[in-house]
């Protein structure tokens, strides 16, 4: 049977050999783990930022509301939201900020261009 003192030693002495050769892998999982959620924020802006579904100046509508697109930044889209009358005028509108990883999830609409569909047939 062995000692209390040299079984102390041993895990001792291994415990410090696993954390001398696998301890930075440890602290690199741990660092990843917790910004994980940063990552995935950080490459969805730089896809949108990167990308050309977005640009500044276009016309939207943001859940049926109408808007403009001001500024597509890194981390953040900036719009001017219009309100409209039943006239169709402009009375109003606010400034809506939305951080980009945010945009997938809204029901964002660009309005084509109006096209000449006499061409085409109808039934």
């Amino acid at each position: 049977m062995e000692t209390p003192e040299l079984s102390h030693s041993i895990v001792e002495t291994v415990s410090q050999d696993l954390i001398g050769k696998y301890g930075w892998m440890f602290i690199v999982s741990l660092i990843i783990f917790f910004l994980k959620s940063s990552i995935e924020k950080l490459t969805y802006s730089l896809f949108v930022f990167m990308g050309s579904d977005y640009k500044t100046d276009d016309v939207i509508y943001l859940d049926g509301r109408p808007g403009r697109i001001v500024r597509v930044g890194v981390t953040k889209t900036v719009f001017f939201m219009y309100d409209v009358d039943s006239e169709g005028k402009i009375i109003g509108g606010t400034k809506l900020v939305i951080q980009n990883e945010r945009l997938a999830s809204l029901n964002i609409e660009k309005p084509l261009p109006l096209l000449d569909l006499s061409k085409f047939k109808t039934k």
